[in-house]
């Protein structure tokens, strides 16, 4: 399958790294206002085109998918231009920046008959699907934790993490550690607290507590102002999962309360976004214009829970905004 590409930046690159390794995935075309004509990549790969404008990227009749890897708040005009040329997308999360967003974009591809996946790569590695098997072995859960904090202190002060219109912690880390929470546990979510620390209009760091209808509790924190091990830790009446990177899950330790443990490895294919994009080729030639792995649902609830966790917290973030 012939993939286009919108944006050529770090996350680009990788992903023409980890197509390499799906069955049948291709990068044809590529479109960017910025890379230099002899760019090694393209260099290396002639019959690759490049384009300076995304919308003749889309008129390209060779191109089959597109991958949007702009930063985010580009991604919902490029979303729903190419569902105008019913090219099926594959978007760097967040897929977009509100639930409202969301519910546009979900329209659109129904309307037009055209796919849309959000690039959750954590789902679609089969460490997460092996987790969620393993569940039952802890008994029923208690409480979840994620941790996914990184120092983005040495990135220039022109890099998207810092445009108050797109960046900070919640809309770029956010899909990571409230993403895996939502995967796992299914009851609705009856209450929010949370915390942010924002400077000059950014979230640099947040953390929210949430209790699930069906009795048990979750936290999450995510941060662009420190770092720290990316884990995660499931609890249960019987034991507990413990779970690093859990973003790109590849091993996990299970802890049972009779002293007994339980080591899981899980070898990535390819690399950690490799098996998302064979599944949105999968998908495609399957006819769907939704993932059943990780649906515009999903999306979108990922995006009213971090809502949810700005609205609660927004005494704090007054707090914060007015100490600076």
């Amino acid at each position: 399958m012939n993939f286009g590409i919108i944006g050529f930046g770090n996350i680009a690159h990788k992903f023409i790294q980890s197509i390499t390794s799906t069955d049948e995935g291709r990068v044809t075309a590529i479109a960017s206002r910025s890379v230099p004509e002899n760019d090694p990549y393209l260099a290396a790969h002639p019959q690759v085109k490049l384009y300076r404008d995304y919308e003749t990227l889309l008129q390209d009749p060779q191109v089959e998918a597109v991958y949007i890897a702009l930063t985010h708040k580009y991604h919902k005009e490029w979303i729903l231009r190419a569902m105008d040329y019913h090219i099926p997308v594959l978007c760097e999360k967040p897929l977009v920046l509100s639930s409202k967003d969301a519910d546009i974009i979900r329209t659109k591809g129904k309307d037009t008959g055209t796919y849309c996946l959000e690039a959750l790569k954590t789902k679609f590695n089969d460490g997460f699907q092996h987790l969620k098997k393993d569940l039952p072995l802890i008994g029923q859960i208690r409480h979840l934790k994620t941790s996914f904090c990184s120092d983005a202190s040495g990135m220039p002060p022109s890099c998207f993490l810092f445009d108050p219109e797109q960046g900070g912690a919640l809309n770029d880390i956010g899909s990571y550690a409230l993403g895996f929470i939502l995967g796992l546990c299914e009851d609705p979510i009856t209450n929010v607290k949370s915390t942010l620390k924002v400077r000059e209009g950014i979230e640099e760091y947040f953390s929210a507590d949430l209790v699930f209808s069906g009795g048990y509790t979750a936290f999450a924190e995510g941060a662009i102002d420190r770092r720290t091990d990316r884990t995660a830790l499931i609890q249960g009446t019987k034991g507990k999962i413990e779970v690093p990177l859990f973003n790109r899950i590849s091993s996990y330790t299970i802890t049972l309360q009779d002293g007994s443990v339980i080591r899981r490895e899980n070898p990535i294919l390819g690399d950690d976004m490799t098996m998302e994009i064979q599944a949105a080729i999968q998908d495609i030639k399957s006819g769907k214009t939704e993932s059943s792995v990780h649906s515009l649902e999903d999306t979108k609830n990922i995006l009213i829970l971090s809502e949810k966790i700005r609205e609660a917290a927004q005494t704090a973030v007054s707090s914060s905004i007015s100490c600076n």
